[in-house]
């Protein structure tokens, strides 16, 4: 079970809730009705052909499909006092309502070529609308909390509402053909389309006035939309779909979702024709109000049974594993549907002492609550138990209720999450209205291929709409569809799910980043490098070459990654190593063996491994380097502590007289720290020019800078070692590497033809960031791509810094000063 609580400002206030679940109890109404209206009254009140009936409730779906990701684009990119989604789910409610009205105005007596023209084209119009309303509502949903619990909490909620949709929508077989209620089947469509309308204009406008997700904040980087910019908008909603399709977890809740929800849709009239044509031999008296109270009663155990289980388990277990238990449960609940509607099991039961109680007691309640539902108008909410109750069709409901109620629950929190994902992967703005249009453009494709096919699957079995009874042949096939269908889509989404991995510790993980990177960026000035920038970056003018820079912006996270790979696969020229392991600290003495395995590691991947200091273990390096014939630069580690510096330079000494020294370092950043004056580190290095043997070159590292300010180190130095950090100095990793090159040669023009050589450069993977330059494992990856190829193309030496990730640096630099190695404290390496 998780044991992490939500924090207060996380948790959604019930207001916002109950209006977010009232806009769902829409989204379940309008598609509910329109289904019923289409896939069943189409057929009995119009006599429509069931494959036209199909064709009309599928093909506009395709259309309705298309239009989500332009308006998730839209409403991504949209910046107003109100918002960028409430003003569409504002009007989009109003628009379908009435819309939704008209569509269903069809005379009693209408041609069938004009009742496919009119359904058709009011309902496209009609999509629109729908559209406008239903896909910022969704990306709202997933930008309301950005706790892991909290979305499963939320989408429970307003899911559980939307199920006293599916309370409803089933009576509409009952009302409308009611004698009582209505005069004719078209009369009660047209009726009900009123009152559903009217639902939709009055709770759709509810999310938009109470709802609060980032409307209010100041999101970046959103793109201009108007006429003027069609074109270039239309590029970018492509490169968006493009790059949301390679988000793998979006695709696999896609992809389920699509199994389980389609599977189900496919059949959900066929339950109803099971009752009336199998169980009732096509009286639709005497089946009565038993399809309805069928469909209601899994709605009601979804809504206040299922659903609350579902959020309950995920916290415990995790969204995932909830989602394939509830997924294999609903596959036990559809095999089951074989014998609970099967006519002489029910019949059987009835007759035993237990069907015999459960139908007195029933009888009871009806007896007393009939003439009053008949007073009022409502006889078609009355039972009649003489001919006995179905009970057994109820059996397998508390089980396959699992499947639609589990599923929505869950997957709209995963995608929330995975909207998380993708921001820490691709930066802002984030793009909810994306993902969500993107994950009900699967559902609808897959709805409009249900409708189709169930047309599809009646006309097959035999079904005759207009027919009083089916024959035995039509129905047995029917009830196997039934089962079949959602059972074996079901299956394979529990197969998809098996393999998603975004679990509650990397969502937390991501969320903690994703925090990181909007706090207000912290100057460290331990550092030292942000002192001397007395320029902006606009000043340089600095824009990346594509002679060397690569281009990143259409690259998916997997794709930057292998390059990542490939890269590091090349080897470099050199890497810093850093041998401290976690709890250990510069104090610490360390142990051949430590050095060696590390040394292991990154052997394949460099010709040269750099050290900074000759005592406390650290004497074991050039030793293990060169007995992985590997060259090496050795420093021996300056400070004010004479004492300490007599020490290392002994020991540097030492080093080099054994042939383990190719290039001698002495002092790193021993004047960008202020610890020793210009003179004394002149002092230092002639006097171990005067103790090394001959041919060795002797150096001194510091910032690049700091050879710019003092050129008489250029002088003393065989060979000029810079220390080049983009990062440090707050530049945008857009332009790091342009910077980078700009303090090479900045250095290069001044070296006195001398070899230069950058002794430092590299990128976090995350931690705080320092002006423009953002910590990442995205931006990590890109600058160290980057770095090599410019490097490799203009034969660049440089180390790469650094090679693990060392947890002491957090005491000296912050967070960021422990995430700077391609490798990371546990010795893995980082970027999988």
């Amino acid at each position: 079970m998780s044991d992490k609580i939500t924090p207060a400002e996380a948790k959604v206030p019930i207001g916002q809730k109950a209006a977010f679940g009232a806009g769902h109890f829409i989204l379940n109404v309008l598609p509910g009705t329109l289904g019923v209206f289409i896939q069943f009254f189409l057929l009995t009140a119009w006599g429509v052909d069931p494959l036209w009936a199909g064709l009309l409730g599928g093909l506009p779906r395709i259309f309705d499909a298309i239009t989500d990701p332009i308006m998730g684009f839209i409403t991504d990119n949209t910046k107003s006092r109100w918002g960028r989604r409430r003003p569409y789910i504002f009007f989009g409610s109003i628009l379908s309502g009435i819309l939704f009205f008209l569509m269903w105005q069809l005379d009693d007596n209408a041609s069938e070529s004009y009742i496919i023209w009119h359904v058709m084209i009011l309902q496209l119009l009609f999509l629109i609308g729908n559209t406008m309303f239903a896909t910022p509502l969704v990306g709202l949903g997933y930008e309301m909390t950005p706790d892991y619990h909290e979305r499963t909490r939320l989408m429970a909620f307003s899911n559980t509402m939307g199920q006293i949709a599916w309370m409803i929508v089933p009576w509409l077989y009952v009302i409308i053909p009611d004698s009582d209620t209505f005069s004719t089947k078209p009369e009660g469509v047209r009726t009900m389309a009123l009152i559903v309308g009217c639902l939709t204009i009055v709770f759709g406008i509810l999310p938009s006035l109470f709802c609060k997700g980032m409307d209010a904040g100041e999101m970046e980087d959103r793109e201009r939309i108007s006429f003027k910019t069609l074109a270039k908008n239309l590029k970018k909603l492509w490169e968006g779909i493009v790059q949301v399709s390679k988000n793998k977890p979006f695709m696999k809740l896609c992809g389920a979702t699509f199994l389980v929800f389609n599977g189900f849709q496919l059949v959900a009239a066929f339950g109803v024709f099971i009752i009336v044509f199998y169980m009732y031999n096509g009286s639709y008296d005497m089946a009565g109000t038993w399809p309805a109270w069928f469909n209601t009663i899994n709605a009601i155990i979804t809504a206040f049974i299922v659903i609350p289980i579902i959020s309950k388990i995920a916290t415990r277990i995790g969204k995932r594993n909830a989602f394939l238990l509830s997924t294999f449960l609903s596959i036990v609940g559809y095999v089951l549907k074989w014998w609970g509607f099967d006519v002489e099991l029910n019949a059987q039961f009835n007759e035993t002492a237990l069907g015999q109680s459960l139908t007195e007691g029933l009888g009871t309640i009806f007896n007393f609550l009939n003439p009053h539902l008949e007073s009022i108008g409502a006889s078609w909410f009355t039972i009649n138990v003489e001919d006995g109750v179905p009970w057994l069709i109820f059996l397998p409901i508390p089980l396959f209720a699992f499947g639609m109620g589990g599923l929505f629950t869950l997957m709209m929190s995963m995608t929330a999450d995975v909207c998380d994902l993708d921001e820490l992967e691709n930066g802002l703005p984030r793009k909810e209205g994306t993902f969500g249009a993107i994950y009900w453009l699967m559902v609808k494709l897959g709805q409009s291929i249900a409708l189709v096919l169930s047309g599809v699957i009646l006309s097959i079995v035999g079904f005759v709409p207009d027919a009083d009874v089916q024959t035995i042949e039509t129905m047995y096939n029917l009830r196997i569809a039934d089962i079949v269908v959602p059972a074996g889509t079901a299956a394979i989404a529990f197969i998809i799910m098996w393999s998603y991995n975004l679990d509650e510790d990397r969502v937390t993980e991501i969320g903690a980043e994703l925090k990181r990177r909007k706090v207000k960026p912290k100057v460290i000035t331990s550092s030292g490098y942000l002192a001397h920038k007395n320029f902006s970056f606009s000043e340089l003018n600095l824009q990346p070459d594509l002679k060397y820079d690569l281009d990143f912006s259409n690259q998916a996270a997997s794709e930057i990654k292998n390059l990542f790979h490939s890269t590091l696969k090349k080897g470099l020229h050199g890497i810093c190593f850093s041998p401290y392991e976690e709890g250990q600290d510069l104090d610490d003495e360390l142990s051949e063996e430590q050095i060696s395995r590390r040394m292991r590691i990154i052997q394949p991947y460099t010709k040269w491994v750099r050290s900074f200091s000759c005592t406390k273990g650290n004497e074991y390096i050039p030793k293990i380097a060169k007995q992985n014939n590997l060259q090496t630069v050795v420093g021996a580690w300056i400070s004010n502590d004479q004492d300490k510096n007599e020490a290392e330079i002994n020991e540097l000494v030492r080093l080099a007289k054994a042939g383990l020294v190719d290039i001698a370092v002495v002092g790193n950043e021993v004047l960008l720290r202020n610890e020793l004056s210009e003179a004394e580190v002149l002092t230092y290095i002639q006097k171990v020019k005067d103790l090394l043997p001959p041919g060795i070159p002797v150096t001194y590292v510091d910032s690049y800078y700091i050879f710019d300010q003092y050129p008489s180190l250029i002088k003393a130095c065989d060979v000029i070692l810079i220390n080049c950090y983009p990062f440090w100095e707050g530049a945008d990793i857009d332009v790091s590497n342009a910077y980078l090159r700009y303090m090479y040669h900045l250095i290069k023009q001044q070296a006195e033809g001398k070899p230069v050589i950058i002794s430092e450069t590299g990128w976090p993977s995350d931690g705080e960031s320092t002006e423009n330059a953002d910590p990442s494992n995205k931006n990590a990856m890109k600058y160290f791509i980057n770095v090599n190829h410019w490097a490799n193309q203009e034969d660049v030496e440089f180390f790469y810094f650094s090679s693990f990730d060392e947890s002491w640096k957090i005491h000296h630099e912050g967070d960021v000063g422990q995430r700077w190695g391609i490798w990371d404290k546990t010795e893995k390496l980082k970027y999988k």
